[in-house]
């Protein structure tokens, strides 16, 4: 006789990791009498990540859920990462499945008969990275690379592509793919990691140390610790610097382990308005006007990688350094905030969020009014299309499957990003988020 919960309805233990995002869950029995139980949150070592319960997902979330279990069935419910609207707060994972679901018998004083570990992972601030967390996530980065994977997602964003994703209103759809395509691959040698960011625009001391993204020398070689999976990092794209070690360096001598980088912060960034673009130029130009939040682009995302000297600040190179993703998934942090604090931001047929609307005007053109650039497209090279407009090669082979979510299949398309957290249809979720950007439970759901 037994009694046992399934996460995201499904029994493969790679489902048993959530977000601030509601998962479908089951509780199921197979014994001869009914039960009444109740689901508890439970945090025994006072360190570890909590959830909340909700029979329906619009509901208002609980510590615990009161559950009649009949003999030989199941019950539906839902969980999700607890967040602290009041406080501003959430409790995420600190390490492995640390959030523990307790099964008690109601009718029997409560006592606990079962117990159902999960995760809620997030992406989280680099720079208060515990060493567990730090090390794994630099363990599988280094595995990735030495499987050959971590060479495709470096030759997806090489100067032969850089027309593809940078300077039109798809950069920052395109590299949220680039980045759940890293984080999914990581996942998959490790279930427990996340893609960190560094928030560039403050001190970061536990970054920039030898135990984690490593320190130049008088020369601008990065060193590395001996205990750091990175020690033996080298380069490999397209044959370009192969076997040589990472270079970085900081322009105009600012430190950041004292100090952000001198680029625009996060309030300011978060100021630059409430729609994604405001102007555009002529369709046979090919260009548009950075206004509005598009103007992140530049700076402070443009204006980061200009900080730093070596390959991270050279368009063909930069994913060489793995600093790179730390200041993408920043990148996309403030995009997420930004769509968080600015109501409707998830609505992908909103202009207001995401300019370009449908299929490309011009579909045999790349550019701002070409393919590649509108919600309906879907992106290189995950769709694997080759030729002009689009890049000669395709590396990879369409964005890597998740256990969680299978949303948004291999061949995402632009408006596939927008809604990242299933704010308007859980069926969206893509399974990340971040430390300080909740999920709202929207008026209506999907």
């Amino acid at each position: 006789m037994s009694i046992r919960i399934q996460i995201n309805n499904s029994d493969d233990p790679r489902s048993d990791y959530i977000t601030w995002t509601f998962v479908p869950c089951k509780i199921m029995s197979d014994e001869s009498d009914p039960r009444t139980l109740i689901l508890r949150n439970t945090d025994p070592n006072g360190v570890g990540g909590q959830i909340v319960f909700v029979t329906d997902p619009t509901g208002t979330p609980g510590d615990n859920l009161p559950i009649t279990l009949p003999a030989n069935g199941n019950v539906s419910f839902f969980i999700a990462g607890k967040f602290d609207f009041q406080a501003g707060k959430g409790f995420p994972s600190s390490a492995g499945k640390d959030a523990i679901i307790s099964i008690q018998d109601a009718d029997n004083n409560g006592i606990e008969i079962g117990q159902k570990p999960v995760m809620v992972r997030l992406r989280k601030n680099a720079n208060l990275l515990n060493p567990t967390e730090r090390n794994d996530f630099l363990d599988a980065l280094v595995k990735l690379n030495q499987s050959g994977k971590y060479v495709e997602l470096q030759n997806m964003h090489i100067i032969n592509t850089s027309t593809e994703i940078h300077k039109r209103s798809c950069f920052l759809p395109w590299h949220r793919a680039f980045l759940l395509h890293l984080e999914r691959e990581l996942q998959e040698i490790t279930p427990s990691v996340a893609l960190p960011y560094w928030k560039f625009d403050e001190a970061a001391p536990n970054i920039f140390r030898r135990n984690f993204m490593g320190v130049p020398d008088p020369t601008g070689l990065v060193n590395f610790s001996n205990t750091n999976p990175l020690i033996n990092w080298r380069l490999s794209l397209f044959g370009v610097g192969n076997g040589t070690r990472v270079r970085r360096d900081y322009v105009s001598g600012w430190d950041p382990l004292t100090e952000g980088a001198p680029v625009r912060d996060e309030d300011a960034t978060l100021d630059l308005g409430t729609t994604f673009i405001l102007n555009a130029g002529l369709p046979s130009e090919g260009q548009y006007l950075k206004t509005g939040f598009s103007q992140l682009e530049s700076d402070p995302h443009g204006s980061t990688h200009s900080s730093l000297i070596g390959q991270i600040s050279n368009i063909g190179q930069a994913p060489a350094d793995p600093l790179f993703f730390l200041l993408h998934a920043n990148v996309d942090r403030l995009w997420a905030k930004w769509q968080w604090l600015n109501e409707g931001r998830y609505v992908s047929t909103d202009k207001n969020t995401y300019p370009r609307q449908g299929p490309p005007k011009f579909p045999n053109k790349g550019g701002e009014f070409g393919i590649g650039n509108y919600t309906n497209d879907t992106m290189w090279p995950w769709n694997r299309i080759i030729g002009s407009p689009r890049p000669a090669t395709a590396p990879g082979n369409g964005l890597p499957d998740s256990p969680v979510s299978g949303f948004p299949g291999k061949k995402p398309t632009v408006g596939n990003m927008i809604d990242f957290q299933g704010q308007i249809n859980l069926s969206n979720n893509l399974n990340f988020a971040y430390d300080d950007i909740p999920y709202e439970i929207p008026d209506t759901i999907v």
